[in-house]
């Protein structure tokens, strides 16, 4: 069993050493899903991953080298935070991670190994070179000092709102949910956990359902690139969110479209694949009850323009 109360202390230590660097993110109200918009997208490098490469990295010394891997969110994190601190980043990719977030790593100066396969492809050939050169190994989710990272979103939150009754968090690697649901659990008890994935690529929820971590067998490309994928066998988020998540809400590529267009209607929101995950899941809950506060987090804003463009436009 894991104890939600140990994460939290991580989060509460954790937050103390970053908060100089990270926004406490705004909260928006949407009347149609009665619930408050976490605007993570608007954080420090676009997403939420901000938070647990901050965490990581400011206990690395500096001047050292450090190895991820990543889809782009988490690397765009890690470089940025690594220039910050004085580090050396190498990140891996799977050669599908978008164009936009390649050109953003580029910029910051990280050197970029592409590798074929899925994102769990990158991270243990990530991995395994980090361990090979004995340089510092920064896991996208597979970490408790990054789950404390993303955790702080769930502290922010019960010092903004009261009696939260319900949160939508899209799920991927784990690091997010793990980290929010370990806090939300502690202080919130009476808060529903719903993990949120993109029906072509549900991998922790058939994880938590089959009782062991596996690979969704019909894995498509999917809108929601940066919760795409695998995650490794041996990781601390599976058994985190088999006890916390409370359900799962599975997503369709024209769900998520229409909360991309959703958000930039109503809201002027810019946000990306994997938040509009979260968005749907919310607008579409028929267990939804409007007198209970309800949360989405909008965990990234890193979609490329055109696609963006294609998709509030219709065309």
């Amino acid at each position: 069993m894991v104890d939600p109360a140990y994460i939290t202390a991580l989060i509460r230590e954790s937050y103390t050493r970053i908060a100089p660097h990270v926004m406490d993110t705004r909260l928006l109200f949407d009347q149609a899903s009665q619930s408050w918009l976490k605007c993570e997208h608007e954080q420090t490098t676009g997403s939420f991953k901000w938070r647990g490469a901050l965490s990581k990295l400011s206990r690395v010394p500096q001047g050292a080298s450090i190895v991820t891997a990543s889809t782009g969110n988490h690397g765009l994190a890690v470089a940025t935070a690594a220039k910050r601190f004085g580090l050396h980043a190498k990140i891996f990719l799977p050669g599908y991670a978008s164009p936009g977030k390649i050109a953003k790593l580029k910029a910051l100066g990280a050197d970029l190994v592409f590798v074929d396969g899925d994102s769990l492809s990158a991270e243990l050939e990530a991995k395994a070179f980090a361990k090979t050169h004995q340089l510092i190994w920064v896991s996208p989710y597979n970490d408790e000092e990054v789950i404390a990272g993303q955790g702080t979103i769930g502290l922010e939150l019960t010092e903004n709102l009261e009696a939260i009754g319900r949160i939508y968090v899209t799920v991927g690697g784990g690091g997010l949910i793990s980290g929010i649901a370990s806090w939300l659990k502690t202080n919130s008890p009476q808060t529903e956990i719903i993990g949120c994935q993109p029906a072509f690529s549900p991998e922790m929820y058939l994880s938590v359902q089959s009782g062991k971590v596996v690979t969704a067998p019909d894995a498509q490309p999917t809108l929601s690139d940066g919760s795409a994928g695998p995650l490794e066998e041996d990781s601390i988020t599976f058994p985190i969110c088999a006890q916390l998540i409370d359900r799962f809400m599975l997503i369709t590529e024209s769900e998520i479209e229409e909360a991309i267009r959703y958000a930039w209607q109503n809201f002027q929101l810019t946000i990306e694949g994997a938040a509009g995950v979260a968005l749907a899941s919310a607008l579409k809950d028929q267990n939804r009850h409007p007198e209970n506060t309800s949360v989405v987090v909008l965990c990234g804003g890193n979609i490329d323009p055109e696609l963006h463009r294609q998709i509030t436009s219709g065309a």
